[in-house]
């Protein structure tokens, strides 16, 4: 799939994320690794889990080649006031409508349901386009999988020693 256009994006420009001290980066994968990832369907909650291939009535749900779980909350994985948040949200929605991409709310939070972030569940979002996004809206990490695989995770900070997983993918800052 060819790179799309993103709005209000300068050719060749994409935004950071706020810089993650290094020596937090490994804590900050842990937390992503534990995180809770539920996705909203007409039927519930699928909860999906980075290393494990997502429950079948996702493709029921949002049938897709590959899905993208991207949010524009608490950017560089540093809190933000609430307003702050849901104004990059509805810039994210607009980003997404623009591309003409069908998507369904998702909820991400840490492994005791505590850090909330709301985001969208995208699907077909080609892996550049996910990799601009993420930039755009200064996250540490999404999950980007194709289907019949395990979800993986997208790491967009310097990766630290010793931080091997299968199921994550280090993208250059």
């Amino acid at each position: 799939m060819a790179h799309k256009y993103i709005p209000g994006m300068k050719p060749g420009v994409e935004t950071r994320p706020a810089a993650v001290p290094v020596a937090d980066t490994g804590a900050l994968l842990a937390a992503y690794l534990a995180a809770r990832y539920e996705v909203h369907a007409a039927g519930g909650l699928l909860r999906l889990r980075i290393g494990v291939p997502a429950p079948p009535a996702l493709a029921e749900a949002l049938p897709a080649r590959g899905w993208t779980l991207v949010t524009a909350w608490n950017p560089g994985s540093r809190p933000c006031d609430e307003a702050a948040n849901r104004r990059a949200d509805a810039a994210l929605q607009a980003d997404l409508d623009a591309l003409g991409l069908r998507r369904l709310a998702a909820s991400n939070s840490d492994g005791s349901g505590q850090w909330h972030e709301p985001g969208w569940l995208v699907a077909d979002l080609a892996t550049d386009d996910a990799d601009a996004l993420a930039r755009r809206y200064g996250q540490a990490g999404i999950l980007h999988w194709s289907a019949g695989t395990a979800v993986r995770l997208r790491m967009y900070l310097p990766r630290p020693p010793g931080a091997d997983s299968p199921w994550v993918d280090w993208v250059r800052p």
